[in-house]
């Protein structure tokens, strides 16, 4: 396609996006630089009655840290305090895609740029996700090609649940026969980066979730020059089912609009009503989703979706129906503690966002799902015993867009590339110039780079079939009309 094809198409794209996902329509059009963007997502004034909720949350994610890394805890310079404002939208698995890969420099640009060590960024990451999600295809992606970290029948796997593992994709290629697909030179890469891998030090992992903690912390500071690494603030993941796992054993003990959705009949009537077909809540009749939390599959690193029958939790499958939960305090909690259930996305934004007042910085997606989600709250709180909760609920709006806005690439051969982590790590990581360029970009033209993908998600879940774009366009060729300089 020729440049006035490929702007006519993104135009097409980001026109019809704004139309059936208005939420998004504010990002379109912003004329801030990313850095003077980046610089107001903590500029808000948060509820005492927030913050107070906010201190048991803080210390139990300090509490998991001191526990994964007990002898750099202190070196790990983790200072929550005034922190109020969270990335959630990383998924929790080894860094990879160009769309999350970004969002942590996004969100603290001026951590990059500084002389002393900054503040560990802390992001609530989510550890459900299968290995073959849109942002891992079961492995990373180096120069276009996967390097697998799961097999075949892992695949549709819940990550939540996966043991410990050994992490050998050089091992994988060869034994798949596609070991020769990269040159010497690349092949020297992955060796080096299996050695990486192997010297993880996971002796005080339990799980794949605490080993991916550790891998990303450790392999973090690659994606940026040498120069930077020393000062670069530590990036520390913790998966929101296991933090909203722990805060709901402490929250179930009360009488709040969480219980409630649990426990009071006629609130969790209209908790259900109001949120079905919200992506991420649940439909019963497609089916989708799970009320409230999901249950393990038996012998199986896999999750079962439960729906409300008769004060009941009961797994759907007809075969585990005999594994229901009563809707009792004393059951959720223990079903908890053993890991035998864990929050959905519904409890997980409930708890967090909603009810202790944290605010979201998000992905595209959730940027339109957690609007619908806020719309959803103040509804069921206005005609509840609640209500005095919808002015603490009303300003915690989904408006942090950190996620799917690509910022790292590279001139390869003649063209301007979009890098994954891998790619970025082989490149020497970026460097202090290139990235103090990207601050200055308005944030609607990076974000227009990513408009062909962006589509692909929006237009199967809001545009109606009829009026689908046919997208010819990629990423690789919307990023010239932005960043041809490079």
């Amino acid at each position: 396609m020729d440049k006035l094809e490929i702007i006519k198409q993104k135009d097409a794209i980001i026109k019809q996006v704004s139309q059936y996902a208005p939420p998004l329509k504010p990002f379109l059009e912003m004329e801030k630089t990313l850095g003077e963007y980046s610089r107001t997502l903590y500029d808000y004034k948060v509820d005492p009655v927030h913050i107070e909720r906010q201190k048991p949350i803080k210390e139990k994610v300090k509490n998991r840290f001191k526990t994964l890394f007990p002898k750099d805890y202190n070196q790990l310079n983790i200072a929550l305090d005034d922190v109020y404002a969270i990335n959630i939208a990383d998924h929790h698995q080894v860094l990879n895609h160009p769309f999350l890969i970004p969002d942590n420099f996004i969100s603290n640009v001026d951590k990059f740029f500084a002389e002393e060590k900054q503040k560990a960024i802390v992001v609530i990451s989510s550890g459900d996700v299968p290995p073959n999600n849109f942002f891992s295809r079961s492995g990373f992606q180096f120069h276009g090609k996967v390097a697998p970290l799961f097999s075949v029948s892992e695949r549709e796997s819940t990550s939540f649940y996966l043991p410990k593992r050994n992490f050998n994709f050089v091992e994988r290629l060869k034994n798949i026969e596609r070991w020769k697909e990269f040159t010497p030179e690349e092949q020297k890469f992955l060796e080096e980066e299996q050695q990486r891998f192997d010297s993880q030090d996971f002796s005080l992992c339990k799980d794949y979730s605490d080993q991916i903690t550790v891998l990303v912390k450790n392999t973090w500071p690659l994606l940026f020059e040498e120069k930077m690494r020393a000062n670069l603030p530590e990036l520390l993941y913790i998966t929101q089912e296991e933090l909203t796992a722990q805060c709901l054993i402490d929250l179930l003990e009360e009488d709040n609009f969480v219980s409630a959705c649990l426990f009071d009949n006629q609130f969790q009537e209209q908790v259900l009503n109001n949120f079905r077909g919200i992506v991420t809540t649940w439909d019963e009749k497609i089916p989708k989703g799970t009320h409230f939390f999901w249950r393990k599959y038996p012998e199986r690193s896999h999750s079962l979706r439960m729906w409300v029958e008769e004060s009941r939790l009961v797994p759907a499958d007809e075969r585990f129906r005999d594994l229901s939960i009563p809707l009792e305090k004393k059951a959720i909690i223990n079903a908890l503690k053993s890991k035998e259930i864990y929050p959905s996305l519904f409890m997980i934004f409930t708890v967090l966002d909603y009810y202790a007042g944290i605010r979201p910085l998000t992905g595209y997606g959730s940027v339109v799902y957690l609007n619908l989600f806020h719309k959803a709250w103040l509804k069921t709180l206005e005609n509840s015993r609640f209500a005095n909760e919808i002015p603490l609920v009303e300003p915690i709006h989904a408006n942090g867009l950190i996620g799917g806005i690509p910022c790292f690439f590279k001139r390869i051969d003649n063209q301007l590339k979009t890098l994954y982590a891998a790619d970025v790590i082989y490149e020497g990581g970026m460097e202090t110039d290139y990235l103090k360029r990207i601050c200055e970009i308005p944030f609607k033209d990076l974000f227009s780079i990513a408009a062909c993908d962006l589509y692909w998600y929006i237009s199967g879940k809001y545009v109606p079939p009829q009026e689908r774009i046919d997208v010819k366009i990629t990423m690789d060729e919307i990023a010239p009309l932005i960043l041809d300089y490079l």
